[in-house]
């Protein structure tokens, strides 16, 4: 598959994660237009199951017109999100998965799509769903929800510093007409910023878009079950690998896996060593290199954590 519409993040880096001498049951549960999967599918070895899971119907699609494999591989796309993914592909016979990959966020063709309404860059209707059946889009949150609704949205999700200010200044603007598209909510926003926001670097609008981009799809509560689910999905010896692009998501993936993360102990009475259920093979997060950003500035703010069930 030429993939031209998505490069892949961290993707060696998520291959030397992957085992190629066996047969492999993977659950990638961000398929996006495939750009992980592609390279995956060469690595793994025949017999194999590959399920593929996105709750963007354009990225299955796109996966089912292009991304093929010449081998005797298993591959089934499946349309949901990350807390449905594991009880569907439960429900297809698997016991469990040998390797599960988490790329969470928006993927570039969705952020590069004008009609999406994803992006401050384009002037288009105010959307931002992952999955366009979905009845709440940006427009309902921006023109509907309450000035308290808002204020929380941009301050737990976006950790905006302005969010009251932003929130009423909202309000009163829907009074007169209602907020339609991306650029009439980015002037309402900017008109309320202080100099010192506006002046910053990067879009003074970036952390508002993304903390309705969270509450449109429901992202971090997906996020937090989605992880949940997969670690109790993996085999033994299974792994999974989770790339956030932000802190707070990254805080999120770290604060679940953390339970199921124990060190070492002994028994004070028994005087034997239990072992661990779980362990990192990541000491620290694995970050994107120079050279990868270079090629990929999306892949600056790249997190990836790696647990193994033992």
């Amino acid at each position: 598959m030429a993939n031209t519409l998505h490069i892949p993040v961290l993707l060696e880096e998520v291959l030397s994660f992957v085992d190629s001498k066996k047969s492999y049951v993977v659950l990638d549960m961000t398929l996006g237009r495939g750009g992980h999967a592609e390279e995956i599918l060469k690595k793994i070895p025949s017999n194999s199951h590959y399920y593929g899971v996105d709750r963007d119907r354009q990225a299955i699609e796109y996966c089912q017109q292009n991304l093929k494999t010449d081998r005797n591989i298993e591959l089934c796309l499946i349309r949901t999100n990350f807390s449905k993914a594991v009880d569907i592909v439960r429900g297809y016979g698997e016991k469990g998965a040998d390797f599960i990959l988490m790329d969470i966020g928006v993927s570039s063709p969705q952020f590069d799509d004008p009609s999406r309404g994803f992006s401050y860059r384009f002037d288009s209707k105010l959307d931002m769903r992952m999955n366009r059946d979905d009845l709440i889009s940006c427009y309902d949150i921006i023109n509907s929800y309450t000035e308290e609704e808002l204020v929380k949205i941009f301050s737990e999700y976006g950790q905006c510093h302005n969010a009251r200010r932003v929130s009423k200044e909202i309000v009163e603007k829907r009074k007169e007409k209602k907020i339609e598209t991306t650029f009439e909510l980015v002037d309402i926003i900017k008109d309320v910023l202080p100099k010192k926001e506006l002046n910053a670097e990067g879009h003074p609008c970036k952390q508002y878009f993304l903390a309705l981009r969270y509450a449109v799809n429901n992202e971090l509560d997906e996020l937090k079950k989605g992880v949940e689910k997969a670690v109790n999905f993996l085999n033994k010896n299974g792994r999974l690998a989770v790339i956030s692009f932000n802190f707070l998501e990254d805080k999120i993936v770290k604060n679940t896996l953390s339970p199921y993360i124990s060190k070492k102990k002994v028994d004070k009475y028994k005087r034997e060593e239990k072992e661990d259920t779980f362990h990192y093979l990541t000491k620290k997060p694995i970050v994107a290199l120079d050279e990868e950003i270079k090629r990929n500035p999306r892949s600056r703010s790249a997190i990836m954590r790696v647990i193994e069930r033992s």
